[in-house]
């Protein structure tokens, strides 16, 4: 077994790279609805200079078997590697993980990077998992771990009314709400890249500690280019604090073209100093009426919150969400 560092732009190994990635993703998980190989090439292919990935490939002989990717920030965490280490089920046990790993870890300390997070999708009742028990194993330590939330739809109009109507009175005369399909316009752009920089150290960690993200709108317009170019609709929807003009919170759905059944609730998240106002119920509820509203053939919603985040875990509760798995998050010094 050895690893090669794959060609993102060798299209036959990217095809056995996509199919082990997707074989190992699906593994016991009949609800996976992963993306296209054309939108996930997309990805692959952008070079993003303020987080720059690297896939590395496990060859059984000549054959690929695994593959590991590695992110490194370059303009917030610089402290920090994420990864993610994926192995074909029917090449498992063959020492392809271990060797993909210690790979990353030679990697990151050659960059200078003194932690590494890595997380992974397990069953709700997975104590002893052996995607567990092998980041244990090369001292990995529990960091903290998000609840992964399935909606099934469509939501009865009747109840979104309901939760729309229940906080408006706390929010209508300071605020308003704006629905934006592919991205937010240039006027909102600067004060939304200001809130979603708060996710990474608002959200619960557990064990890690976060630095504010570093997004700006230069940034966010060329992920927004990414998105189309995959063929993705980004639906935004943003509370705009009527004094400022300034957006205070914002709740983001992506709908993946190669997986029309599907809508992935990316961030939601409220400016600190404008909670208590359920502005996190409004903008949720509204982009899933624009969910509903304009793509009917979704019929699911997933997302993911750290237990601890009751009042987000609430909203989703009352929204209907109802738990698959769980995503535990390890750590490891390198120091």
């Amino acid at each position: 077994m050895e690893t090669t560092l794959i060609d993102v732009h060798d299209d036959r190994v990217c095809a056995r790279a996509y199919d082990v990635i997707i074989a190992s993703k699906g593994h016991e998980r009949p609800w996976n609805e992963p993306p296209s190989l054309a939108e996930t090439l997309v990805e692959w292919r952008h070079v993003d200079k303020a987080e720059p990935m690297e896939m590395w490939g496990a060859l059984d002989g000549d054959l690929l078997v695994g593959v590991a990717t590695l992110w490194l920030p370059m303009e917030d965490n610089t402290s920090m590697a994420w990864f993610d280490v994926q192995v074909d089920p029917a090449h498992r046990g063959r020492g392809a993980g271990a060797i993909l790993l210690e790979r990353v870890v030679d990697r990151a300390r050659e960059e200078g990077r003194t932690t590494m997070v890595v997380d992974f999708l397990v069953p709700a009742d997975s104590d002893g998992h052996g995607y567990r028990r092998f980041a244990e194993r090369h001292g990995f330590q529990l960091s903290n771990t998000e609840i992964i939330r399935h909606l099934e739809l469509p939501v009865a109009d009747e109840a979104l009314d309901r939760h729309a109507e229940h906080g408006r009175v706390r929010w209508e005369s300071d605020y308003r709400l704006e629905t934006h399909v592919g991205g937010v316009p240039a006027r909102l752009q600067e004060s939304l890249c200001a809130v979603m920089n708060q996710l990474a150290v608002d959200a619960p960690t557990g064990d890690i500690e976060f630095e504010e993200e570093s997004l700006t709108p230069a940034r966010y317009e060329d992920y927004l280019e990414l998105f189309r170019q995959q063929g993705r609709v980004r639906l935004t929807t943003v509370a705009v604090h009527r004094s400022t003009d300034a957006v205070v919170a914002y709740s983001d759905l992506m709908l993946p073209s190669g997986a029309p059944g599907v809508a992935w609730q990316w961030g939601t998240l409220v400016h600190r100093d404008h909670r208590g106002h359920r502005l996190g119920m409004a903008v949720k509820v509204e982009n899933l009426r624009r969910l509903q509203t304009d793509h009917p053939e979704r019929r699911r919603v997933v997302t993911g919150n750290d237990d601890t985040n009751s009042w987000m875990v609430s909203i989703n509760e009352d929204l209907g969400f109802r738990i698959v798995e769980l995503c535990p998050a390890y750590h490891r010094s390198l120091a």
